[in-house]
């Protein structure tokens, strides 16, 4: 794996024309990353003005369901259409979606829009990754990778934050009408920024089946994990499970494939790795409850005990920066560390939390993003590197399309394990904190398998 020159340095991301292409990208992903948090922040005020409480999770659903599906298809629509022609068709759609929301005076009409926007939004990451390795020199691209993953944390931060202000002092319809001219400034500046062309050659055509089972993977592992019945979170998993499957197999013969060769299987290289990838993101899925927890067993704030979930994303952040310049021995090491740190992390966690020791509890956040900080720049870097050459134009959004994926898992695993706990019957400090020691100690077994996942990868691949 080469992870690039180090005397390039972050100014060689950061001056020139280079400069004009990681802003198009990362503000396309900041557009869509910070949406997120604003919306899950006006959206008590949405339910409270125009009803349609009962399909209040189909907002963040339908939206999950359209980011996966439209994430996964862009290889070929950069094939179709061309790297500046798909980054404007996200664009728009995250626009249309946008401002069919800001004018919905009913739930069915917003969530058309949130379906919209999600086929919009979950693209910008997607192509983001894949232009890389078309607008930036190989020695850029751990740096590129970091700059990209850097937006979450910023919109972790700042996205609950401005969606408070438009809730308290401003309308709901603002915080989605505002997307609109950001979005076309977007597409605007694309023209100068971004390559044209396509791939040349016979057209590919539009996987519908392939699509059509992810979308239900997706919706069922989201519905599912939204009900308070095991049974039925259960069910939505293996039916999850099942259509994952389905993809990925019809997927492997088909002429025009969505994903690389060996997508998820140890055996490759290229498995291994997003493997590897996968189960890093899916270890962060317990901490999905700890707002929760900190507020109903230890009384803390809820400013507060958002911004100690965030400790996460700070520390992921701040741990790339630090870290995308190694190579060689130093990235394999780090590869192997990352996993572990995350163990170390998410027992800390499991350990402290229902005693309220709350600085073990940050401690425990901060370790859990140190540790994919450490790997996550390096991991994409090697996915480029490993795919086969005639699947490397897929390598890059298929790095969004794995954290989707492990995400909408992840969150659905982290809820059936709470609720076979007794969350939903879980009323004092004790009963909640047995539920914590449940959820997290269990759901250890991930970063356990991404050490074992690291080791054979970089097995794999010799340095």
């Amino acid at each position: 794996m080469n992870t690039g020159n180090t005397n390039a340095g972050w100014g060689g991301l950061l001056r020139g024309a280079n400069l004009l292409r990681t802003l198009v990208i990362t503000g396309g992903i900041g557009l869509h990353a910070v949406s997120i948090y604003v919306v899950a922040t006006v959206m008590p005020v949405v339910v409270s003005e125009i009803g349609g409480l009962a399909f209040f999770s189909w907002t963040s659903t339908l939206y999950v369901v359209g980011s996966l599906t439209s994430a996964s298809s862009v290889p070929l629509l950069m094939a179709r259409l061309g790297p500046r022609g798909a980054y404007r068709l996200a664009c728009l759609l995250f626009a249309i979606g946008s401002l069919i929301c800001s004018l919905s005076t009913t739930m069915p009409m917003l969530l058309v829009g949130r379906l919209i926007q999600g086929l919009g939004g979950g693209m910008l990451p997607a192509l983001g990754y894949g232009l890389i390795r078309r607008i930036f020199p190989a020695e850029l691209h751990a740096r590129a990778i970091v700059m990209i993953g850097s937006v979450w944390g910023i919109a972790a931060l700042a996205g609950p934050a401005v969606g408070g202000l438009f809730a308290q002092y401003a309308t709901w319809r603002a915080a989605f009408w505002v997307d609109v001219p950001i979005a076309i400034a977007f597409v605007l500046a694309s023209a100068a920024i971004l390559p044209r062309g396509g791939e040349g050659g016979p057209t590919p055509g539009i996987p519908g089946a392939r699509l059509a089972l992810l979308a239900a993977a997706a919706m069922a592992v989201s519905t599912g994990g939204a009900s308070a019945q095991p049974l039925y979170a259960a069910l939505g998993l293996i039916v999850a499970i099942a259509c994952l499957a389905a993809t990925l197999r019809i997927d492997r013969t088909a002429t025009r494939r969505m994903f690389p060769a060996g997508a998820f299987d140890w055996r490759t290289p290229f498995g291994a790795a997003s493997a590897s990838l996968g189960l890093l993101n899916l270890s962060a899925a317990p901490c999905t409850f700890l707002p929760f927890m900190l507020q109903k067993a230890h009384g803390v704030p809820p400013l507060a005990a958002g911004y100690i979930s965030a400790t996460y994303a700070l520390t992921w952040t701040a741990t790339s920066f630090v870290t995308a310049s190694a190579a060689g021995q130093t990235a394999r090491a780090l590869m192997l560390a990352g996993p572990a740190t995350m163990l170390a992390g998410l027992l800390l966690i499991g350990a402290t939390l229902p005693t309220g020791h709350l600085a073990f509890v940050i401690i425990g956040q901060g370790l859990l993003g140190v540790g994919i900080g450490f790997v996550w720049a390096h991991l994409g870097a090697m996915m480029m590197s490993v795919a086969a050459p005639a699947d490397r134009e897929m390598a890059g959004p298929f790095i969004t399309t794995t954290q989707t994926l492990t995400t909408v898992f992840g969150s659905a695993l982290a809820g059936l394990v709470a609720n076979l706990a007794g969350l939903p019957t879980a009323a004092t400090s004790a009963e909640l904190g047995h539920t914590t020691t449940w959820l997290f100690g269990t759901l250890a077994i991930v970063p356990l398998a991404a050490c074992w996942a690291a080791w054979k990868m970089l097995r794999l691949t010799p340095a």
